[in-house]
């Protein structure tokens, strides 16, 4: 019996491997540029998004290069040693741009390294032709980034350039002149309260008054409602940067007292985190609740916050297993590859039918990681759980820039597949289509 087993063992390897060798001898040459061609020419979704209005970006003082440094330039720079009282000066003070430039440039110096300022020279070379930012071309692509906004340079960087097709931005910042937006919703006044001024203040912005937690719950309901009636089409959740990502079952008793000895206390009454915490946990559920009746998808902030001191472990993926077993029919997506933590995201997605995979921000944070766990989840991840790009960015110009390393990254990934047999041409260019496109449309109900 043993030899038998032993005979089939040999037999399936054996035969294994000369599939693999017929695999890779049968490749048609060139498969590397058609790949690389095919996925530059597909539309985008772009799952992930802060872009400012471009109308409100022409009365502010960082319609200059300044803007290509938001957000992730600066967090570079804080982290490089830039005081906060120095941060502050660059937004306050109407500085031109060379003056700008002799503030930054000990920063730069620091840190041009980073990704995310690679991706800045990427974006400046081939959207304004310029290939270095210095002292030199600072007021050269100040005027240049001002004369392109005076045209239609947001829809043609993302529509023309991009190709972008849908994109979810992170609120309504950019209004609904661009019909090709759509929004995700926070709720972050529910989920981290701590202060009697809190609840006085959603009381005048939901014009009812709240006295009780029957009261505090249907502020939440109405809220939610609201947002349905002007296009939500998923909610976000990001209170890691507040408290951890780990949340209770809560009782209705135990929510009520926290709810009373808040909404009993002085006007500047505030709970410690750990006395909050099951009043927040309980709202968390309350607005699961709703997603759930509604069929709303559900964005979770996991991993690496950006800027200040923030504390990793809040966001670590694994906390959210609980949610994931008690909302079955609620579909979470885990936004920007949950970096540091690749892994524990590959186990989630692959154990939970509901969990998905979102890459965004990941190609501003590490190309590297990027490549590596995209390698690793379509391996281990059925393909229709992974949403391969969206920029979370403050500007078209950095979007553009994060994209051409997001395909950069896909391709070579997906060459890499073919070229060792994992997958055929025609199976790659599958992935592509569905990791940079349609997988999004699909879980956002966009078609």
């Amino acid at each position: 019996m043993r030899f038998r087993i032993s005979m089939i063992i040999l037999l399936t390897v054996i035969i294994s491997t000369e599939t693999q060798e017929q695999i890779k001898t049968s490749l048609n040459p060139g498969y590397e540029q058609r790949i690389k061609d095919y996925v530059d020419t597909l539309k985008i979704f772009d799952t992930h998004e802060h872009m400012f209005n471009p109308e409100m970006l022409k009365s502010t003082n960082f319609l200059d290069f300044s803007l290509l440094l938001q957000q992730n330039s600066y967090d570079g720079f804080v982290s490089a040693g830039m005081p906060d009282s120095t941060l502050k000066q660059l937004f306050i003070e109407p500085l031109a741009p060379k003056e700008k430039w002799e503030i930054i440039r000990p920063y730069w110096n620091n840190s041009f390294n980073t990704v995310y300022n690679r991706i800045l020279l990427l974006a400046i070379k081939n959207l304004y032709g310029i290939d270095d930012l210095n002292e030199s071309t600072v007021e050269t692509l100040s005027l240049k980034i001002r004369k392109a906004y005076e045209g239609d340079w947001f829809n043609h960087v993302l529509k023309d350039l991009c190709r972008i097709d849908y994109v979810i931005e992170d609120g309504e910042n950019v209004g609904d002149k661009y019909d090709y937006f759509r929004y995700a919703k926070r709720f972050n006044s529910w989920l981290t309260l701590r202060t009697k001024y809190s609840i006085d203040s959603l009381a005048v912005m939901e014009v009812e008054p709240i006295y009780t937690l029957e009261d505090y719950v249907k502020s939440l309901k109405n809220a939610f409602e609201s947002a349905l009636k002007k296009g939500m089409v998923a909610v976000k959740i990001n209170v890691s940067y507040k408290r951890t990502i780990s949340f209770d079952n809560v009782t209705p008793e135990t929510a009520r007292k926290v709810f009373h000895s808040l909404i009993n206390g002085n006007e500047d009454f505030t709970l410690s985190p750990q006395e909050a915490k099951p009043l927040q946990d309980y709202m968390l559920h309350q607005l699961l609740a709703l997603a759930e009746k509604y069929k709303m998808p559900v964005a979770f902030h996991t991993g690496l916050q950006a800027g200040g001191i923030n504390i990793i472990d809040n966001s670590d993926p694994r906390l959210l297993a609980n949610l994931f077993s008690e909302y079955p029919d609620i579909n979470f997506v885990l936004f920007h590859g949950s970096y540091p933590f690749g892994g524990e995201l590959t186990t989630l997605a692959r154990n939970f039918k509901n969990v998905y995979i979102d890459m965004n921000w990941t190609y501003s944070i590490s190309p590297a990681y990027a490549e590596r766990y995209l390698n690793e989840w379509i391996e281990a991840v059925p393909v229709s759980k992974i949403m391969a790009f969206g920029g979370d960015q403050r500007c078209v110009e950095n979007t553009y820039g994060n994209l051409l390393i997001a395909k950069q990254i896909v391709s070579d990934v997906l060459i890499e597949k073919v070229r060792n047999g994992y997958l055929s041409e025609s199976e790659a260019k599958t992935v592509a289509k569905m990791i940079l496109h349609d997988n999004g449309v699909k879980f956002y109900n966009l078609n």
